[in-house]
């Protein structure tokens, strides 16, 4: 009987130690949902009446409802949007996607700590460099079950940045404030794909993010295929006009108050007012 014992327990090490040795790949997807209340898109009353408020405000829903894939390998990964065939989309679409933290391709090496998205906004591509955010994960005993996959449960805090923007009734110009706050984000990890990878910005657990809610954003994985027969390919973005986050961030505010000014500040209304919008979204 003691034989038979270390025999399989020798045979379990082999089986973990191939499968820790391997060139482990994998292609996950991800489905996302934002709540985003009324309050953070706010137009006046002299620009649009509450019933085409709350029609624009229903066209929006679409846009925060999207699918993702995550192909990874252990030390690099891509996270982009599904593509559609048909996708119709808003004029501020691109400035939406870019204050929820979504569109174009993100690239991250975990090995390198090195992080690249690729994004287009108002018709340029650009190239952000940045390091990788890596958040202080602390690991709880709470479990579920995702799909197949065993997961448990991660905590961490996160200091994110609120931007208010908004034009008065009473001037011409266009007042945008930043607020910074901390958040708790929560994730699933199963360390049955045994990966530090993750949607997006996320990763650092022992095991695939197959679950992430970060304030008003949940990010869910429906299926991940290991190891695909055709091997997949995970390469660096490269065309864009190379910045650093920070000045992606001074343009994409210069572009927002472009825009509050042509459809808010400046334009007057029908009784001779000024109009005002208001956007206050996440960043």
């Amino acid at each position: 009987m003691k034989t038979v014992i270390n025999i399989c327990a020798l045979a379990t090490i082999l089986i973990v130690s191939k499968a820790n040795a391997q060139d482990f790949q994998g292609i996950a997807t991800y489905n996302t949902s934002v709540s985003l209340n009324q309050n953070d898109f706010k137009i006046d009353s002299n620009v649009a009446s509450a019933d085409q408020q709350a029609a624009i405000f229903k066209m929006l829903a679409p846009m925060l409802k999207k699918e993702y894939n995550l192909t990874f390998s252990k030390t690099e990964s891509i996270y982009q949007e599904e593509e559609k065939l048909e996708q119709n989309s808003m004029p501020f679409q691109g400035m939406l996607d870019n204050f929820m933290g979504e569109g174009g391709i993100f690239y991250k090496n975990i090995k390198a700590n090195e992080s690249l998205k690729q994004t287009e906004f108002f018709g340029k591509v650009f190239l952000i460099t940045d390091t990788l955010d890596k958040l202080d994960w602390k690991l709880g005993k709470e479990s579920k079950v995702i799909g197949s996959y065993t997961c448990y449960k991660a905590t961490a805090e996160k200091k994110v940045i609120e931007m208010n923007i908004e034009t008065s009734a009473e001037s011409d110009d266009v007042k945008q404030d930043t607020v910074q706050t901390t958040i708790t984000v929560t994730a699933w990890y199963t360390p049955m794909i045994p990966v530090s990878q993750g949607p997006g910005k996320y990763y650092g657990l022992p095991g695939l993010i197959m679950e992430v809610s970060d304030g008003r954003q949940t990010i869910l994985c429906s299926k991940v295929v290991l190891n695909p027969e055709n091997k997949v390919s995970i390469d660096k973005p490269k065309d864009g006009k190379v910045v650093t986050e920070k000045e992606y961030q001074e343009t994409v505010q210069k572009k927002m108050k472009e825009f509050q000014e042509m459809y808010g500040g400046g334009q007057q209304n029908q009784s001779g007012g000024n109009s005002s919008i208001k956007i206050q979204i996440p960043n």
